[in-house]
């Protein structure tokens, strides 16, 4: 888990990609950040806990920089699980943030943070500081004097087109796969981040085809050559295709050998075989004109998932 933690964040270091990010989701498309004036922020702070110092650190962190100077911070947190408390943790890494400006003789800058939830649902936690202590059951006198922090939180599996259509870096690719399905309309866009992009696709869907070319297209990256989206779906799509041979091949072979007990094994296999690769050639072909690749990976393993797409396409 740890290890597929850290390929989901890797490609969020990039300043371009982080930039991108923010740009999109919270400027609503305006470009206020670029990667020339991004600098890397630290992802640790310390507390003083009940006995010692602790530490705590946050995913991801930028500083906005003018003329050398620090205008602002942005922090982000990549979450696979949100808790109630998240606006809490938001709030801890701001109260580090602004702990370290204390004292210094520079101006003080801003510090923004905001959450990428990677799940597949909308979350129901609370989003401010006084909602959350309003439903542990704080007293609304109280409530009125304590300062409220806001949590945004972005749903990455959940964003509309005209959100998605903002990305310029190869997040856009994550979030069009992610919503879609499909990297389609992203065909002709340059990848910049190769491995990042495709260890970050594997870790996100558990398909390992996402990795399973990276050395072919690092090696065309290192002869000067661009690589662009259309290339790599090409490679998922013939991937797809060799895939569903072989499993129309198993699959002729476990019927036909069943038909075989009754009607002599030798006959019972050759109509087995011709006709389960037809039925399976059938629905993989289906299935790679609607570009639903994680469909045709999973009816390598599962025969359920398999007997129900035969009925959901009429395939019989």
């Amino acid at each position: 888990m740890a290890e597929k933690d850290i390929r989901e964040k890797v490609l969020m270091s990039h300043a371009d990609v982080f930039a991108d990010c923010v740009n999109t989701l919270a400027y609503k498309g305006r470009r206020r950040l670029t990667e020339e004036n991004l600098q890397p922020a630290p992802t640790e702070s310390f507390y003083q806990g009940k006995e010692k110092m602790r530490s705590q650190f946050c995913d991801k962190s930028f500083y906005r920089m003018a003329g050398g100077v620090i205008k602002a911070q942005y922090i982000i947190g990549n979450e696979t699980k949100l808790k109630r408390w998240q606006v809490v943790r938001k709030a801890s890494y701001q109260g580090g943030a602004y702990r370290d400006q204390l004292g210094s003789a520079k101006p003080m800058y801003p510090v923004i943070g905001m959450v990428l939830d990677w799940t597949r649902k909308t979350s129901r936690i609370p989003l401010s500081l006084r909602r959350l202590l309003e439903e542990e059951g704080a007293l609304q006198d109280e409530l009125e004097l304590t300062d409220d922090v806001q949590l945004a939180v972005y749903h990455m599996r959940n964003l509309p087109s005209e959100v998605r259509e903002r990305f310029v870096s190869d997040l856009g690719f994550v979030a069009d796969y992610l919503n879609t399905g499909s990297f389609e309309g992203r065909g002709s866009q340059r990848i910049v981040h190769l491995k990042e992009l495709c260890e970050m696709m594997e870790a996100l869907t558990g398909d390992s085809r996402f990795t399973e070319k990276i050395g072919m297209l690092l090696r065309k990256r290192e002869k000067g050559d661009e690589v662009h989206m259309c290339e790599y779906i090409d490679m998922l799509e013939a991937r797809g295709e060799r895939r569903g041979i072989i499993i129309g091949r198993r699959e002729g072979e476990k019927r036909g050998e069943k038909r075989g007990e009754k009607r002599g094994k030798k006959r019972g296999l050759k109509i087995g075989v011709k006709r389960g690769e037809k039925r399976l050639a059938d629905l993989i072909n289906l299935l790679l004109k609607e570009k639903k690749y994680d469909e045709i990976e999973a009816v390598s393993t599962d025969d359920k998932k398999r007997q129900e797409l035969y009925h959901t396409y009429g395939i019989l």
